[in-house]
């Protein structure tokens, strides 16, 4: 069980647009970047993952995304509808337990949440 297909950033294209339109939050464990979109627009909640090798090997980088993936899936209630984002992982990640991971996902999706209220 994963996250479906329309719920993830696939396109290069939507990946850059994040990152140049989009906003930053500095984690310890990793990098939020996110967009509201439109409220017009039906696009739901999306995730992408980015991984590089500076985090370490495959299976470092592999076992990163599949965290990343799982707390995306069971807290997607915690952010805004119209949301997109990208998570950076940085190479500190390995450092923390799954809970420590956790609490840093959920004090980013409460920022998200606050500032699409404003």
């Amino acid at each position: 069980m994963g996250v479906p297909t329309p719920n993830r950033l696939r396109k290069r294209s939507d990946f850059q647009e994040l990152h140049s339109l989009g906003k930053n939050i500095f984690c310890k464990s990793f990098v939020f970047q996110y967009r509201l979109t439109s409220q017009n627009q039906t696009f739901a909640r999306r995730l992408g993952v980015i991984a590089s090798r500076r985090v370490g090997n495959a299976v470092k980088r592999n076992r990163g995304k599949r965290i990343i993936r799982e707390l995306f899936r069971i807290h997607k209630d915690k952010l805004p509808l119209n949301c997109d984002i990208v998570v950076i992982l940085r190479s500190a990640y390995g450092y923390y337990t799954y809970k420590e991971l956790e609490s840093h996902y959920l004090n980013a999706c409460a920022v998200i949440s606050k500032s699409s209220k404003i």
